[in-house]
């Protein structure tokens, strides 16, 4: 995800997106200018003991309206200074009734009689004010009681206590409420101290309606006592644990789907009751993940508190993909739910490493938390790496130890490229802030440094040093200096690495500092000296260069001495510039071996093109994860302007030989990247994609149209991207296909292989004409699979009927589309076919208020501006600046569209610019790699000149 103004999630990349699933909102960034900690509560009071009890109202009862609730909250708290005259917490709620103050003897402590409570809405604050005279105690216990409304939100997209619903088998709408508190939406569900470094345990107490079932909480239910209409449940008390990880969820009929009647060490997969059969996959993996998790931290899950359970919930509306709630976490239906012969395998994938994300951040997040905000790498970035890595221990076929290269790394890089982008450690303040630190760089940035220490220090003593600190902060929150001084603890015991390195100051730097390094690497091959410097490395040409130095472990390997496998580093950089000496002779030299630290390479030309001989003539020569290296830094080099176009291409021209997944995984991202930018020119756009063709014919022979019995994950995700960026690009073979196995569906209802659906509903629905369209519109709204239905929601984006357009549209605004799909559903549609952006954008403006309503957030509706300024012509654009200047005031995050809509101009600029160098240099690609001989030569009379 690339910084684009105040948005995650440059636009234009829209175009390929590696799951039918663009984004989660939880990847939005809003920035903005306050800076002031008085979001922050003052440090007065430490909580001790929380008691939340609430009784939900589905429908209006007396003077109770529908979906609000009645709260109750105790807090138990200790005064930890003396001479506080004023309490202040978080709140959110609809309405405060009663405040209560006790010492530890159950005395009343009397309040201000003319001001006994504030609320300071616009920082979500509670101020209790003491009668003048009174003040706390230091050490002392007290009791805080408070008696409120609150409101059940109509949409997950609120967070705090929201409603969700889906249709039963027996026809009927089904209610249920569910809470989603982090990061900063405790206060929606009952006041409290509503940030992570604040812990205690929780009592939490629900007075559910009788005709409902059992209610799932964060611990199981201790006592049910019968009261009129409605069922008292009282759960056992959680472990120590920040407010955000409370979570309640009360329906009808919600039940387990999933179990592995293990009384020891409970697993249960809830869901609604006609999805049952969907969760036996990820029942197969979670206590596979927990117990490879319990093994490699040494603390066993089900003893971190008493009564502990593991349950997995999967819930219809919410908005990200899961929620890490200790005891009960929560994920939306399609990171969960897998329906044999309906869910595609990325899929399959993704339940498995966000179940192990969820799972990892029992640890870390939930028994260690980040003290701020500001730090939630500490809980993301942990959680990241062991998404991949829990993963892989448990089932190695998915290969996801290298698909973290690929997947998590370059997005880093690429995230980490912008000259606005922030550091790991960055300063947040207000609710807005915080939401937007939940980020790229927070999630696989943080996940690509710990890949990069464990290979820096070796695997036992980075596992040494996690248990150090997760022993040492259990049940606390944590600060950086905690992690750094664990790491040391550990290196120092095991001599790791040089006793003149300081691991904690290592770590700290890549912590604080935005950005990583380039190494420019220059050889010079009759001495076999290799010149080194390091400068940051930035997306942009024009940005400003930095002082920055990075503390840079290497690792290389050279042709005549390969070795793939020692990953442990050799040298590490520690100024500018640094020379290593290899042996002499002619021969090529790779840094960075399989891709485990951060930093992109460039070599002297020389070296690029012995690189680029090999990769042409024995490819299979380099290992898999640095071609894809190669690959990835070789677009951003030229994106960057570090290398010319002719060189660029003449280094991927192998990609004509190579099939392999991992190196055209980022080739497939850097031609999109180059072809967004030339979508104003269809003639350079055509000439672009037959070039293309050329690259894909032999990558697409070798895969075939159709998924074949027993083959690996990683050859069916190959096909899955490649066929989609074929058709994309009109690949004559690649649409023939998909029309042929579309109508064959039609027809005779002969099934279309989930892996394959993607790109073949989409070019039957573009090449179908309305009943096409229909034909998957009806067949959605039949499926039970949410995973199956956004692979055809993202279809049906594809047409271009105008009375489907208009049908499209009305549906994402209705109760049918649930309000977490609707901004991806609007970029469905430009994504599917450009033209369809004119359409959408004056639909947009007659729709004003209603598509505010159903994305909630400003933010998100810029998000939909920023869409669809990505995909407009300069008509369009001009179109659109006009409306959203007459209408800056009224018209949300305006300012986002237009500077989305500056930045799409930029980008056209930028392709008229270079377009026929571009075309130049991959017309040529075919054959600029030098004979062996000639080079040879070449560079016997370089040599001769040095």
């Amino acid at each position: 995800m690339t910084l684009l103004q105040t948005l995650v999630l440059l636009p234009a990349l829209l175009v390929l997106v590696k799951s039918d699933f663009p984004f989660d909102v939880d990847e939005l960034l809003v920035r903005n200018n306050i800076g002031d900690e008085i979001y922050r509560l003052p440090e007065d009071l430490d909580p001790i003991h929380i008691q939340f009890e609430m009784t939900p109202y589905f429908e209006a009862e007396g003077n109770k309206e529908a979906f609000t609730f009645d709260g109750i909250v105790t807090l138990t708290v200790r005064a930890v200074r003396d001479n506080v005259s004023s309490l202040v917490l978080h709140e959110n709620v609809r309405q405060i009734l009663s405040v209560t103050l006790t010492n530890e003897a159950g005395a009343p402590l009397p309040l201000d009689p003319f001001r006994p409570f504030e609320r300071i809405r616009e920082y979500h604050f509670l101020r209790l004010n003491l009668r003048q005279g009174f003040t706390l105690v230091n050490t002392e216990i007290y009791t805080i009681r408070i008696t409120y409304i609150g409101n059940i939100n109509e949409t997950p997209l609120s967070r705090g206590v929201f409603r969700g619903s889906y249709r039963g088998d027996d026809g009927r709408i089904h209610w249920y409420a569910a809470s989603h508190l982090q990061p900063t939406n405790s206060r929606q569900a009952f006041p409290c101290f509503d940030e992570p470094g604040f812990k205690s345990t929780f009592d939490i107490i629900v007075n559910r309606p009788e005709n409902f079932g059992q209610t799932f909480s964060n611990m199981a239910i201790k006592e049910e006592i019968p009261i009129g209409n409605r069922v008292k449940e009282i759960f056992h008390t959680t472990p120590r644990m920040s407010a955000y990880l409370v979570t309640i969820h009360i329906s009808e009929e919600f039940t387990v789907i999933a179990d592995n009647n293990n009384s020891s060490a409970s697993y249960r997969i809830l869901a609604r009751p006609n999805a049952q059969g969907q969760g036996n996959y990820a029942l197969e993996v979670g206590p596979p993940i927990t117990a490879w998790l319990e093994n490699y931290f040494g603390i066993p899950y089900y003893t971190m508190g008493e009564n502990m359970k593991n349950d997995q919930i999967a819930s219809p509306d919410w908005a990200s993909g899961a929620t890490e709630n200790w005891g009960l976490v929560s994920y939306r239906e399609l990171r969960l739910l897998f329906e044999e012969g309906e869910t595609n395998e990325l899929d399959r994938m993704n339940i498995g490493t966000i179940t192990a994300h969820e799972l990892a951040h029992k640890w870390f997040g939930n028994l260690i938390t980040c003290r701020w905000w500001d730090n939630v790498w500490i809980n993301e970035g942990f959680a990241s790496y062991f998404e991949y890595f829990a993963m892989d221990g448990v089932d190695p076929s998915m290969e996801l130890e290298d698909q973290f290269n690929i997947r998590y790394l370059q997005s880093a890089l690429s995230t980490d490229s912008s000259a606005s982008t922030r550091a790991l450690q960055h300063t947040v303040n207000s609710p807005a802030q915080v939401t937007g630190h939940f980020s790229g760089i927070s999630y696989s940035k943080g996940a690509s440094l710990l890949l990069m220490l464990k290979h820096f220090i070796g695997e036992p003593t980075f596992r040494k040093a996690l248990s150090y600190f997760l022993v040492e902060r259990a049940y606390e929150h944590a600060f950086p200096l905690d992690l750094f001084s664990n790491f040391a603890r550990a290196v120092a015991e095991d001599n790791a690495i040089s006793s003149d390195l300081d691991i904690a100051q290592i770590i700290r730097y890549w912590v604080e500092e935005p950005g990583y390094p380039v190494l420019n690497v220059d050889v010079d091959m009759n001495s076999g000296i290799m010149r080194l410097s390091q400068e940051r490395f930035f997306i942009s040409a024009l940005a400003t260069q930095t002082e920055q130095v990075w503390p840079l472990p290497l690792t290389f390997t050279t042709g005549n001495n390969i070795n793939w496998d020692n990953l442990t580093p050799s040298h590490v950089m520690q100024n500018r510039t640094m020379e290593i000496s290899k042996n002499p002779g002619h021969e090529w030299v790779i840094f960075n071996v399989q891709q485990k630290g951060i930093y992109r390479v460039n070599y002297d030309i020389h070296t690029w093109e012995m690189i680029a001989n090999t990769l042409k003539n024995n490819y299979s020569s380099i290992h898999h994860l640095n071609r894809a290296q190669i690959v990835d830094d070789i677009f951003a080099l030229m994106r960057s302007e570090r290398i010319t176009y002719n060189l660029g291409f003449q280094v991927i021209d192998f990609l004509k030989n190579d099939t392999n997944y991992y190196s055209w995984f980022p080739a497939i991202t850097g031609f999109t990247w180059i072809r967004n930018r030339l979508l104003h020119l269809p003639d350079s756009l055509r000439e672009f994609d037959e070039i293309l063709y050329e690259f894909l014919n032999p990558v697409i022979s070798d895969l075939g149209y159709d998924v074949q019995p027993g083959e690996s994950l990683t050859r069916t995700l190959h096909r899955f991207s490649i066929l989609s960026f074929a058709c994309d690009i009109g690949h004559e073979g690649c649409i023939t296909n998909a029309i042929t196995q579309f109508n064959a569906l039609r027809v005779n209802g002969t099934r279309v292989n989930p892996n394959v659906r993607r790109h073949v509903f989409c070019q039957g629905i573009l090449n179908g004409g309305y009943d096409a369209w229909r034909f998957i519109y009806d067949r959605r709204l039949n499926s039970n699979n949410q995973a199956d239905q956004t692979v055809m929601l993202r279809s049906l984006g594809c047409t271009t009927d105008e009375r489907a357009i208009e049908m499209f549209l009305q549906m994402i605004l209705s109760d049918d589309l649930k309000a977490q799909d609707s901004v991806n559903a609007f970029s469905f549609l430009f994504m599917g076919n450009r033209g369809n952006a004119r359409i959408a954008l004056q639909f947009v403006k007659d729709n004003v208020e209603e598509i505010r309503r159903k994305v909630v957030l400003p933010a998100w509706f810029g998000n939909v501006l920023s869409n669809l300024a990505a995909y407009m012509d300069e008509g369009g654009l001009q179109e659109m600046e006009n409306w959203l200047r007459t209408n800056q005031n009224t018209i949300p995050s305006s300012q986002v569209g237009l500077n989305a809509i500056e930045s799409a101009r930029a980008n056209m600029r930028w392709g008229s610019d270079r377009a026929q160098a571009i075309l130049r240099a991959a017309r040529g690609s075919a054959g600029t790699a030098l004979p062996t001989i000639l080079l040879l030569l070449t560079t016997s009379f370089a040599l001769l000149l040095r």
